[in-house]
C-alpha cells in the first residue's frame, strides 16, 4: 500500500505561549465588549468578531506572523510569492456553542489558533475532500487500516492550547458542542498566495 495526494495539515506551536496566554484572552475580551453583537457566520451561538483583525498591528496579529513566517520560510513555502491575510477573527464558544460545517472560498489556506480550550470544550471535525466519490471505500475500511493510511471519512483534531492548525481553505470542517463549563477561545484566519 503507498498514499498519494495527501492533504498537507501543518501544525505549529506557538513560542512562549504560556508567557502570552493572559494577554490574548484580554485582547479577546476587550474586543467582545467594543462589539457585544459581533457578526454570524459559522458560528451556532457564543460570539465571532468583525473578521478584519488583520488590517492593523495587535497581539493576536503578531502572535500568529511570528509564529507563521518562521515555519514558512523553512523550505514549506516558496517565500517568493505574496502571502496576505484575507481575515482574521476571534470566537468564543460557551456551553452548548458550536460551529456548522463551512469551508472558506476564495482563500487558499485556513487557520486556527487555540487560545483557551478547556476539556471538553468542541473538537475540531475535518470532512475528508473525497468523502463524496469514495465515502463508502473510506467507510469499509477497519481502523486498524485507517489509522496505517489516514483514509479518514471525517477526523478529529482536540483543541490544544498555544497550537496553530493550517488546512486547505476548501475542506469542509465545524466545531462540535461545547460541553465543558469553560470558554472555548480560538482565533481563525484565512491566507490567499498571489502567484
Amino acid at each position: 500500500m503507498r498514499t498519494i495526494f495527501p492533504t498537507v495539515i501543518h501544525e505549529l506551536k506557538v513560542e512562549n505561549f504560556k508567557s502570552l496566554k493572559n494577554k490574548l484572552v484580554q485582547f479577546v475580551y476587550e474586543q467582545q465588549k467594543k462589539d457585544l453583537d459581533g457578526v454570524n457566520f459559522s458560528n451556532v451561538g457564543g460570539w465571532q468578531s468583525q473578521p478584519n483583525y488583520n488590517t492593523y498591528d495587535n497581539i493576536l496579529l503578531s502572535t500568529i506572523s511570528e509564529t507563521l513566517m518562521p515555519y514558512f520560510k523553512n523550505n514549506v513555502l516558496d517565500m517568493s510569492k505574496e502571502i496576505k491575510y484575507e481575515g482574521l477573527w476571534m470566537n468564543i464558544n460557551k456551553k452548548g456553542n458550536h460551529n456548522a460545517t463551512h469551508d472558506h472560498p476564495g482563500c487558499h489556506i485556513a487557520g486556527v489558533f487555540w487560545i483557551n480550550s478547556p476539556p471538553g470544550c468542541g473538537n475540531l471535525e475535518m470532512q475528508s475532500p473525497n468523502s463524496f466519490n469514495m465515502g463508502t471505500e473510506m467507510m469499509m475500511y477497519t481502523e486498524e487500516f485507517q489509522k496505517k493510511s489516514s483514509a479518514y471519512p471525517v477526523y478529529m483534531f482536540p483543541p490544544t492550547e498555544g497550537s496553530i492548525l493550517l488546512f486547505p481553505a476548501c475542506i469542509n470542517h465545524r466545531v462540535t458542542f461545547n460541553e465543558s463549563d469553560g470558554d472555548r477561545i480560538s482565533s481563525a484566519f484565512n491566507l490567499t498566495f498571489n502567484l
